[in-house]
């Protein structure tokens, strides 16, 4: 293979398709990129059989051929050639050779002859959803999702699709994550589980907020194309747990608050709470709210404005959860919506029901 591309192209496309790059893997290729002379075309790819990535950009084409090479190294290198003009990419005797500015570099080059690729299923269904809409979902809840390993499928954020609204969901056995956002258009109702990490990856890709993003879901994965960028995900297989039957339908305590005013205190609090596991303990009065939290160093106790109907109550949460819940939010004011000290607490927007978020309580001392 031999071509000639522009610098900084080529350093934009490594950059995306990198982070496809396999970290750990027996097999030596998935730590590496693909490149691919065809046409007027360099085609990168990468994958670690859970995403993976492709990038198309011009180029100027003299022998077209095939080469893997080392996707974290050759990521660096071409960061560092980025401000430089065009540059010749070629392999000779076996070695991958990048040429810039009179001078001449040299690393590995694997035969791409065995690289794997996530294999395309039959395109079932798509929706088209303004990119925006679709970070905004996934920002939402993908933090809710499962960092363990023994519960793969928790490990995913469930997206379905009913009529004109794609909801997202995302949960790790303490802790809900729901967002509703609507679409544009759909070919039918559709329900898949998608690993958090890809998705999170998706909204990397997304800048241009007005734009609308057509997603396919296929048989066993999930691809969208956006600036000739194609990313591709395999769906985790299994049953998602049933989400409307954790959340209670009635409660006997609910206070609005400024969402502001109350994340300041709750990451206040949280400073010694780190010291005493994240605790974060709720008062809850008529109209306000004591945020506080002891430990052997110290003690915090802030008094927050709230408007509350039903009864007083003694609630503590462990405060990562709140933090991160709150740290999404946009809106000025929430409800929070409560039973007893030990029932899980629900926060939604105070003028509409696009987000929800539960919460388990942690147990307290009397």
């Amino acid at each position: 293979m031999k071509t000639i591309v522009k610098a900084a192209d080529l350093s934009n496309a490594v950059a995306k398709v990198v982070k496809a790059v396999s970290t750990k893997s027996p097999n030596q290729l998935l730590e590496g990129i693909k490149l691919s002379c065809k046409g007027d075309e360099l085609i990168l790819t990468a994958t670690d059989m859970e995403i993976a990535i492709e990038k198309t950009i011009k180029s100027e084409t003299f022998k077209e051929g095939e080469a893997v090479v080392p996707g974290r190294i050759f990521a660096d290198f071409t960061k560092k050639l980025e401000n430089e003009d065009d540059i010749e990419l070629s392999v000779d005797e076996g070695r991958f050779k990048i040429a810039y500015s009179g001078s001449e570099s040299y690393i590995q080059a694997l035969s791409a002859d065995d690289y794997p690729v996530l294999k395309e299923g039959v395109s079932k269904n798509s929706f088209v959803i303004k990119q925006k809409s679709f970070k905004d979902v996934i920002n939402k809840t993908s933090f809710a999702c499962s960092q363990d390993d023994s519960r793969p499928i928790l490990k995913g954020c469930l997206l379905e699709l009913v009529g004109d609204i794609l909801t997202c969901v995302a949960l790790d056995g303490f802790r809900l994550a729901v967002c509703k956002k609507a679409i544009k258009e759909a070919t039918g109702d559709i329900k898949a589980i998608v690993p958090s990490r890809a998705l999170v990856e998706i909204t990397r890709l997304l800048d241009r907020d007005d734009d609308y993003l057509t997603v396919v879901i296929q048989e066993n994965s999930l691809m969208i194309n956006v600036e000739n960028t194609v990313f591709t995900t395999r769906l985790l297989e299994g049953e998602y747990i049933d989400y409307k039957k954790i959340v209670p339908t009635s409660y006997l305590s609910v206070f609005r608050v400024n969402k502001e005013n109350l994340f300041n205190s709750i990451e206040r609090a949280s400073i010694l709470a780190k010291v005493m596991k994240n605790i974060v303990k709720f008062d809850i009065h008529e109209n306000y709210v004591d945020v506080s939290s002891d430990s052997d160093i110290g003690n915090v106790k802030e008094n927050v404005i709230i408007n509350l109907e039903g009864k007083d109550l003694t609630i503590a949460f462990n405060s990562k959860y709140l933090i991160d819940c709150l740290r999404v939010i946009d809106d000025e004011y929430i409800n929070f919506n409560l039973n007893t000290s030990i029932a899980p607490c629900v926060i939604k927007p105070y003028s509409d029901e696009e987000y929800l978020y539960l919460i388990l309580p942690v147990r307290i001392n009397a």
